[in-house]
């Protein structure tokens, strides 16, 4: 086990996932920093310029890394560039800093499912090989980055994030609105596979391995309990109560978002989180309904 009260330094600390996760790190006792662009947080960082605020750094336990350019936009080269360059060079100018400490800080870094490639048949744990797709190359660049940290001796935790779901953003936050007015319904077959997660689930994770020392290398930030689209399709429709009989063909979604929808809308992986299961984490949210329940009525 980690020491119970750590200084924590986190990047994108005003996303989705970063927001809510220093809330509950400063709710556990621990002493949280942000670092982000320009004035918004504790310490400013330019990833472009290889620019980092030094005194960021100082006496600090852990690191959480969770900045990076969204993927969820029309991707050309320039956009792809982008969405690589932020997670890699970021990457690498943490470490690059981290190195050179005579104990440096655990390094909690945030990655995806995209590891695994676009279709995968079968259940894949933290031991499947990384598949092909233009989020797989990005995820194992975006990983490789940490390994100067590895060779040192640091403890590095790699969280493979599947489908966030909150009302916030992401996912569901997009299929919410057509849902509630009848006109949901399945992505071309259905037969693919979601591999999700509940926002407060993957801050509790992000916190488990904030406080457990054991937490490292690959980690699958996912539910235990993968489904099919056509099943998540259904529940939602049933949580929500409202038919789901709109199909939308994988035609659609390939003409509307090109490449972007084809590795992560129609991706089909279904990933279980075995590292997480081996060392006991508990997830409030395991099922899909009870998740889009609490995730959808709750204030």
């Amino acid at each position: 086990m980690a020491q119970s009260k750590q200084r924590i330094l986190v990047t994108g600390a005003t996303g989705l996932v970063g927001a809510p996760l220093c809330v509950a790190l400063s709710a556990r006792g621990h002493s949280v920093r942000r670092l982000s662009r320009g004035t918004k947080g504790d310490y400013s960082w330019d990833v472009s310029a290889g620019q980092i605020d030094p005194a960021a750094l100082n006496e600090v336990d852990v690191v959480i890394h969770l900045a990076g350019e969204t993927v969820a936009q029309r991707w050309n080269t320039a956009a792809k560039e982008r969405i690589l360059r932020s997670r890699v060079d970021g990457t690498k100018l943490l470490i690059d800093q981290l190195v050179q400490q005579a104990k440096p800080p655990a390094f909690l870094c945030a990655s995806g499912i995209s590891y695994y490639g676009i279709s995968r048949e079968g259940h894949l744990d933290e031991s499947a090989t990384s598949g092909d797709g233009f989020l797989a190359e990005v995820t194992r660049q975006w990983e490789s980055a940490v390994q100067p940290l590895v060779d040192v001796g640091g403890r590095v935790a790699l969280l493979r994030t599947g489908i966030v779901l909150s009302k916030e953003g992401g996912a569901l936050a997009k299929m919410l609105p057509p849902f509630k007015f009848g006109l949901g319904g399945r992505i071309g077959s259905g037969t693919q596979m979601m591999s999700w997660i509940s926002l407060p689930d993957l801050v509790g994770a992000y916190v488990f391995a904030v406080e457990n020392d054991l937490v490292q290398g690959p980690i699958n930030a996912v539910a235990p309990s993968p489904v099919t689209n056509l099943d998540f399709t259904k529940t939602l429709g049933s949580v929500i109560g409202r038919p789901t009989l709109f199909p939308i063909p994988n035609l659609v979604i390939k003409t509307l978002f090109g490449e972007m929808g084809q590795e992560t809308v129609l991706s089909n992986l279904g990933v279980i989180p075995a590292r997480l299961q081996q060392l006991g984490f508990e997830w409030q949210t395991p099922s899909l309904s009870a998740t889009l329940r609490t995730t959808i009525y709750q204030d």
